[in-house]
């Protein structure tokens, strides 16, 4: 009899070993169940999202923000903008850093037009989305610590974190956050609910990022195409009314009116601009305190 309950006893402890007691998993479950706060609650409340997605909502909308990509707005949401952007300058600019590509503009500034720039950290800053930031374009030959390959993959038909993509212009960080806020209102959001998750409006503040920095070879004493003015430039950006289908006409934005009446924090106090420098090992470093974003803080820098 005793032999039987010795070996009874090893059987349960190897199950226990190989199945656990589910006392662990339920603990975990425990600790995962998200508790909203009273201004996330008022905000699903207004967009009348149900219980059951809410959770995974704010999560996303919690979680530190990156870049995602512009295929992340295709789809069933901004297909027609997406169209708009692959066919805009801003869609082809990494084409722009192969050889042989725009050979003038390139010797006009002492460039060499057979060299490939693709992985130039200088160029991939202002022709790629969210270079050396998380979530961001990495280039050909990017390892991780154990030596996986990390490099963006890139597909011709599809363009996306190669090129200056939606969130270069439209957010601080990455659009992760403020593509939960879009996704859950179903549109139906004020500027200063996108700019609480990391959506900026500051656009003619925004473009000086690349298109007047001090580090940019095309400055305006070289060539006066080279003088920057937003309200020209921005009319060559979003050229949608030729994108428009039977199969995306519902995607047209609703309140896009109403918003533009509305006046945002970032557009009375322009977000600071990143500045950067290449070290002495080739890489590119932003310089502290210029960053609009403090990831630690969760807070926002604004210019003074």
């Amino acid at each position: 009899m005793g032999r039987i309950v010795k070996v009874l006893s090893l059987v349960l402890v190897s199950l226990v070993l190989v199945f656990g007691t589910g006392i662990e998993a339920d603990a975990k479950k425990k600790k995962k169940k998200v508790v909203l706060t009273a201004e996330e609650t008022a905000m699903f409340d207004k967009w009348e999202v149900k219980p059951k997605k809410r959770a995974k909502a704010v999560k996303d909308m919690r979680k530190k923000p990156k870049f995602v990509g512009a295929i992340k707005c295709n789809g069933s949401c901004h297909d027609p903008y997406y169209q708009a952007w692959q066919n805009s300058p801003h869609g082809g600019t990494y084409k722009l850093l192969k050889p042989g590509e725009r050979k003038e503009a390139k010797l006009r500034v002492k460039l060499d037009p057979e060299k490939d720039y693709t992985t130039t950290p200088l160029c991939l800053r202002c022709h790629t989305t969210g270079y050396r930031q998380k979530g961001g374009f990495k280039p050909a030959g990017s390892k991780s610590k154990k030596g996986k390959d990390t490099a963006t993959k890139i597909d011709p038909t599809e363009p996306n974190k190669e090129q200056v993509g939606c969130e270069m212009c439209h957010s601080v960080a990455g659009g992760s956050q403020f593509r939960a806020v879009m996704k859950s209102s179903k549109g139906n959001f004020t500027k200063a609910e996108t700019e609480h998750y990391g959506q900026r409006w500051d656009y003619a503040n925004v473009c000086t990022r690349c298109h007047t920095h001090k580090n940019t070879p095309f400055k305006p004493e070289v060539h006066d195409k080279y003088k920057f003015n937003y309200e020209e430039r921005k009319l060559k950006v979003h050229k949608i009314a030729d994108y428009w289908s039977e199969d995306n006409a519902d995607q047209k934005l609703e309140k896009k009116d109403e918003r533009a009446k509305q006046v945002g924090q970032t557009e009375k106090t322009p977000l600071l601009i990143e500045d950067f420098k290449i070290n002495d090992k080739g890489k590119l470093k932003f310089k502290k305190g210029t960053k609009p974003y403090n990831s630690k803080k969760k807070t926002y820098n604004y210019k003074k």
